[in-house]
């Protein structure tokens, strides 16, 4: 079972450029000659990918046979469920017994009774909490484990330069992309970013 510690990378360079696509469309496309072009010009050594997408699915899209013709390897990196199992789990017990007092709550006649009162701020509070436990999960933890996967990869490789791509799904990158790109920059990685949010630099592939 992998421990989530983040090193700062020391005798080696690493630079990741990253950029929002959409999902299904771009996985299709044939047309990948700009995205050929953007990979050798950058010797680029892999490529991750965090999209909601099963692997077996991904490894018969043009896409993928594009890399595969490139002989750059491709990775999938997310949280692992273990990682992710128990404060999961303590959410979904927390938002049960919430509907569980809601149920209670709006079945009262008085809800402006001292025990109504009570469930409702019961009910709020557990909410608050249940969010915070989401965001938690969401935008801390699982950020930090993808950059940990990352760096994982990039220092299996015996080079002194390593470079990689990683492509985010567009509908969760405004979320998720500045945690990861601030990660990296403060273990001592070099990103580039094409994101909107964050647009250094024109690509189109």
């Amino acid at each position: 079972m992998e421990v989530l510690e983040l090193k700062r990378v020391k005798n080696k360079k690493i630079v990741v450029y990253m950029s929002s696509k959409e999902n299904a469309k771009y996985f299709q496309n044939v047309d990948h000659s700009k995205l050929v072009e953007f990979l050798k010009k950058n010797n680029i050594d892999f490529v991750t990918v965090d999209f909601q997408v099963d692997m077996k699915e991904f490894g018969i899209t043009p896409f993928a046979y594009t890399l595969d013709e490139l002989k750059i390897p491709y990775f999938q990196v997310d949280i692992p469920d273990y990682a992710m199992g128990y404060l999961y789990q303590e959410i979904i017990e927390k938002q049960e017994f919430q509907n569980e007092l809601f149920e209670e709550y709006e079945s009262m006649e008085d809800k402006d009774s001292y025990k109504g009162l009570s469930l409702k701020n019961w009910i709020d509070m557990l909410g608050e909490e249940i969010q915070e436990r989401e965001i938690f999960l969401s935008l801390k933890l699982r950020p930090q484990w993808i950059v940990k996967k990352m760096l994982d990869l990039a220092l299996s490789f015996k080079k002194d330069i390593v470079v990689f791509v990683h492509f985010v799904q567009e509908d969760i990158c405004e979320d998720i992309c500045p945690q990861v790109v601030e990660n990296l920059r403060e273990l001592g990685v070099k990103v580039i970013s094409y994101n909107k949010k964050h647009l250094i630099q024109k690509i189109i592939f």
